[in-house]
């Protein structure tokens, strides 16, 4: 009997199909599994952008108010420290230092003559007033005694001697009043008036040491090694900002120069409210960038507590995070310049010492966990309690475990 080659072909198929169903179907369906768990290294890392910032930034400004001179800066300069940056010509702030030397020597004429007070010529007219009421006064007692003799002896008429009794006690009322006189002068040169002028001429000492001092700034130099970031500044009172020029006016503290502190360098960035919470003061970070060839290493010195704010509602909050640069090997920054890209790796997790295992070997009853664990493959099986750590991509990091087998379902 001849057998077509379409029917052979359907029977081979059915062949096939019912023994691979008998074969599946003696496969138990609970196989046991156990997975080789070893000590490893675990790291989990979280990668930000920010860009390359000087680690201070200080503002120069005009020490007193005059006429600038020529100068050589741009933005983007380099400066060494105690380099010339600026200079002033002083003349408005010398007019200034001989009005206040001026002041000074006048208050130090008062003082000097509360000091030598009793030599004042009005204390030398008190006491030239008193002497002469003292002296009256005792020609009239004197006089009175003799006259006051004589009407006890009915030689003078007693109206003469009430006269003279009437001269003494207007005499001493004029005594009474040069005594009164030379009191309060004297007073003045120990009172409030004398307290008054030494205050005054501290005040007068202090202005003038103060812009006597200010002429040895007449030149800015540059406190450290840094790069001119920008020149002139807003002025105080609003307005257009200033421009460095020859023969510009600078009041008192306006802003001249922005300098950039190159002995260290920082990086600004921002992460969001879901990993802020993963990073702590003092973490290492790797930099790299396209900028510069060589990586750099740093650490976190500050996490912001307040958020960005951000115009966009409903957005997650953002907190700033500053990572300051380490010295480089080399000793200095030259190769890195400031508005570089950075891309910084922070290790928020490491172990050198974990233990990885399957999701599916982590059994739960209740609230504890548990793993079926042997030392090796010929040992007795045993069920160890385990706690849960970090999450991989491989498995979950385990402890309560050593190196062995655990057993996968």
């Amino acid at each position: 009997m001849r057998i077509s080659k379409p029917f052979s072909v359907l029977i081979l198929v059915l062949l096939l199909a019912s023994g691979w169903t008998l074969f599946t179907s003696s496969v138990p369906e609970d196989t046991e599994v156990w997975v080789a768990v070893s000590r490893q290294k675990l790291e989990h890392e979280i990668g930000l952008v920010g860009r390359i910032e000087p680690v201070e930034t200080s503002v120069l400004n005009a020490p007193f108010e005059g006429v600038l001179m020529a100068h050589e800066l741009s933005p983007g300069m380099s400066v060494e420290e105690g380099q010339p940056l600026l200079s002033f010509d002083t003349a408005l702030l010398e007019i200034k230092v001989r009005d206040a030397l001026a002041n000074k020597l006048k208050q130090q004429q008062v003082v000097e003559t509360f000091r030598t007070w009793t030599n004042d010529p009005q204390v030398v007219r008190a006491k030239r007033s008193l002497r002469v009421a003292e002296l009256a006064m005792q020609n009239l007692e004197l006089e009175l005694s003799q006259v006051e003799g004589l009407y006890q002896k009915g030689i003078v008429p007693r109206n003469e001697r009430d006269s003279l009794k009437q001269q003494r006690d207007l005499q001493a009322l004029e005594l009474a009043a040069a005594t009164s006189e030379l009191d309060t002068v004297l007073a003045t040169g120990r009172g409030e008036a004398r307290t008054i002028a030494e205050m005054e001429l501290r005040n007068a000492s202090v202005i003038h040491e103060q812009l006597n001092a200010l002429l040895a700034h007449k030149t800015l130099y540059a406190p450290y090694s840094g790069v001119v970031l920008s020149l002139g500044g807003p002025q105080s009172t609003g307005g257009d900002a200033v421009t460095l020029h020859k023969g510009a006016l600078f009041s008192m503290g306006q802003q001249m120069i922005k300098l950039a502190n190159m002995s260290g360098l920082k990086v600004i960035t921002q992460v969001s409210e879901s990993d802020v919470s993963k990073f702590s003061l003092n973490q290492e970070v790797r930099i790299t960038g396209e900028g510069f060839s060589a990586a750099l290493s740093g650490y976190i010195s500050s996490i912001s507590q307040l958020a960005v704010q951000d115009q966009n509602e409903g957005s997650a909050a953002r907190f700033p995070l500053t990572i300051t640069v380490n010295q480089p090997s080399g000793g200095d920054f030259k190769r890195v310049r400031l508005g570089m890209s950075a891309r910084m790796t922070i290790v928020t997790y490491r172990n050198d010492n974990s233990f990885i295992i399957p999701h599916e070997a982590v059994e739960r009853d209740g609230d504890t966990l548990s793993v079926e664990y042997r030392d090796g493959l010929d040992a007795p099986v045993e069920r160890r309690a385990i706690t849960i750590g970090q999450s991989t991509v491989d498995g979950l990091e385990v402890f309560g475990v050593e190196s062995g087998f655990v057993r996968v379902k």
